[in-house]
């Protein structure tokens, strides 16, 4: 295996100047299906293992071209030469070897998103050393021990890098459990994206010229001017009236919250980050309401986020749609108040505001299904119970993890300070956390992470290495406390990534607190989970990220990381 994985990437390294048709050659070696994608866009990555139980794969970062846009090819950062990345499936309790090769021209790494695994081989820039670019290798290998819907990506300039391509999907079956639920045969993955163009169709560049414009983006995160399912705009799929189906569903936007739903369909959702949650949801459409604080009053979105299905970014979600009708059926993106920034310039003074028309854009198409006529056409009914989570002890004596999000005011040149923690009172961005920062836990500890979002805008959090169990969301107002609540969570599931919601008053005096319950169980990677230091070798991890994950956030400092230690 090895030295075929070498024999490849040696070609991929002359075929990247080289003709398109040895590039296609090449993805019909990598992939399942020989070199061509399913109908949504996804191709599937070959495992060239013969050993029952393994799981063994050759992953190539290099630039190629991608269309974005249907016809107009433009230069990019690819996987195997494909946007997104070619899915690597396995089952549970699978020994997964990734031989991952880095010929791009930039240093990167290919971080796991969700997947519970050794510290060394989480592939953040503090779990490893970067894989250097112009042929840098790093071997991945690791126990696929969760039954989930995960994602890859860079930890290494990853707004950018994820902006121009690199990403792919990671599925673990579990075929006993499906059968046994009864879950649909039938399965896509969506990748829910957005791209953003300049008025040529070109890319824009990594951060804006000007200094409101660069810290507006910094403040808001990177929103696209396409919207794309698996990399590219205005698909289309094909579907069978009665025929339920199972879509994994993966936020991969740098910034964009995505809320969507189908008119007239209920959406059944199933799962989550970290697999099948307790009991399903079923998700209503979103209708419009009066928004009366225009004059005259403004038809949008409905703001209830029970609503369709709300992704932040890094979130994923199971859902099941059955089309009870032939036609054509929409899948619509509706805005959410979020929290976007306005901002004012007098001089070297900046002043942060609140954007008037957050939350008011008009529905947009993610994309099309046309439905063909089925047979006896009828409504998937999802059982009442899914996978039994087991509640997480905890109680008031239960120690926390403090993490605090919040930001500062852009400098002259538009930069804006950020950061996930604080020390002596003051913000304490992630390239100042040291070792001696770093809260620190051992193995078998439980924790409660209690996150607390100091700002006016919503931050999806993310942390690396465990999965937790959300509790409740506490809004707290120091001057208006009508506005203090306690809101538990609808059901219960293992999470990496929650969103929690901005401050409900002013800035200052109030606050949302997020309340999670983690333990730290090494089960299934006994003894490789210790990580401490903050400078990973080739040997030993730095530590455990925590950030935002609306990538511009946590590239501006919204990230820190904790220690596990003996």
């Amino acid at each position: 295996m090895r030295r075929l994985a070498l024999s490849l990437c040696l070609a991929v390294g002359l075929f990247t100047t080289g003709a398109s048709a040895q590039h296609l050659g090449m993805k019909g070696l990598f992939c399942t299906n020989g070199g061509q994608p399913n109908e949504e866009g996804i191709y599937k990555l070959h495992n060239f293992s013969t050993t029952p139980g393994t799981v063994e794969v050759v992953l190539v970062a290099y630039n190629w071209t991608h269309e974005w846009i249907k016809g107009l090819p433009k230069l990019s950062m690819t996987y195997n030469g494909v946007v997104p990345g070619p899915q690597i499936d396995a089952n549970v309790g699978d020994h997964i070897i990734v031989h991952f090769y880095n010929f791009t021209g930039e240093d990167t790494t290919v971080h796991w998103h969700g997947m519970e695994l050794p510290a060394t081989m989480d592939g953040s820039h503090i779990s490893q050393p970067a894989v250097p670019k112009f042929g840098g290798y790093f071997k991945y290998e690791f126990d696929a021990l969760r039954a989930a819907t995960y994602w890859y990506h860079p930890h290494v300039n990853t707004r950018w890098q994820v902006e121009r391509g690199l990403y792919g999907s990671f599925l673990v079956h579990d075929p006993a459990e499906n059968t046994k639920l009864s879950l649909p045969a039938k399965e896509r993955t969506l990748f829910l994206d957005d791209i953003l163009l300049d008025s040529f169709l070109a890319l824009q560049p990594q951060w804006p010229a000007t200094p409101i414009d660069r810290a507006l983006e910094q403040l808001n995160g990177r929103e696209g001017s396409h919207l794309l399912l698996n990399g590219q705009t205005s698909r289309t799929i094909n579907m069978t009236a009665g025929v339920p189906e199972r879509w994994r569903i993966i936020n991969s936007s740098n910034a964009r919250f995505q809320r969507f739903c189908i008119q007239g369909h209920t959406l059944y959702q199933i799962g989550g980050d970290g697999g099948l949650l307790s009991a399903p949801l079923a998700k209503q459409p979103i209708g419009k309401v009066l928004d009366l604080s225009h004059s005259p009053p403004k038809l949008i979105s409905d703001p209830d986020r029970n609503l369709g299905i709300l992704l932040g970014p890094g979130e994923r979600a199971e859902v099941v749609f059955t089309p009870l009708a032939s036609g054509s059926v929409t899948v619509e993106w509706h805005d959410l108040h979020r929290g976007r920034h306005s901002l004012v310039q007098n001089g070297s003074n900046w002043m942060i505001g609140h954007l008037h028309a957050d939350g008011e854009s008009q529905e947009l198409p993610l994309f099309t299904a046309n439905v063909a006529a089925g047979q006896n056409p009828q409504t998937w009914i999802p059982p009442q119970s899914l996978r039994p989570v087991t509640p997480i002890a905890v109680d008031g004596n239960t120690p926390l993890l403090m993490v605090m999000l919040g930001h500062g005011l852009p400098d002259a040149q538009g930069e804006v300070p950020m950061f996930a923690a604080m020390k002596n009172g003051a913000p304490l961005p992630f390239p100042k956390v040291t070792s001696a920062d770093a809260m620190k836990v051992k193995v078998g500890d439980t924790r409660i992470w209690m996150v607390m979002n100091m700002g006016g805008a919503d931050h999806p959090f993310h942390a690396h290495g465990w999965f937790f169990q959300p509790l409740a969301l506490m809004y707290q107002d120091d001057n208006d406390p009508t506005k203090n609540k306690m809101v538990p969570f609808p059901t219960r599931e293992w999470k990496d990534t929650i969103i929690i919601p901005k401050r409900p008053g002013a800035k200052g005096s109030s606050r949302t607190m997020l309340r999670a319950a983690v333990k730290f169980d090494d089960t299934g990677r006994v003894g490789q989970v210790y990580a401490d230091g903050k400078t990973p070798t080739a040997t030993k991890s730095g530590g455990w990220l925590f950030h935002c994950h609306i990538m511009e956030h946590s590239a501006k400092g919204m990230m820190s990381f904790f220690e596990v230690v003996p």
